[in-house]
């Protein structure tokens, strides 16, 4: 489990997306113990500015393969260009 953010097209059509996720490292004694990696207590604060996460202690958690159909409808009035 983890965490990742990636941003959706605003073409129509279907769509195919990875998304690198990460997770917080915990300290040395949760990893040797193995007592679950630690969480965010507001998960939101990751999406909210891109240097808001450099201050963590982070490791890779894999790639998330999405696939995703986009729609054109009402997009323009949301100020989305096609």
């Amino acid at each position: 489990a983890g965490y990742g953010s990636v941003p959706v097209p605003s073409a129509p059509g279907w769509h195919r997306l990875a998304c690198a996720t990460w997770r917080p490292r915990g300290t040395r004694r949760q990893r040797l113990l193995g007592t679950g990696a630690p969480e965010l207590c507001t998960p939101e604060a990751t999406v909210t500015g891109p240097g808001d996460r450099f201050r963590l202690r982070t490791e890779t958690a894999g790639t998330v393969t999405l696939e995703l159909g986009v729609m054109a409808r009402n997009m323009a009035r949301f100020g989305v260009a096609l």
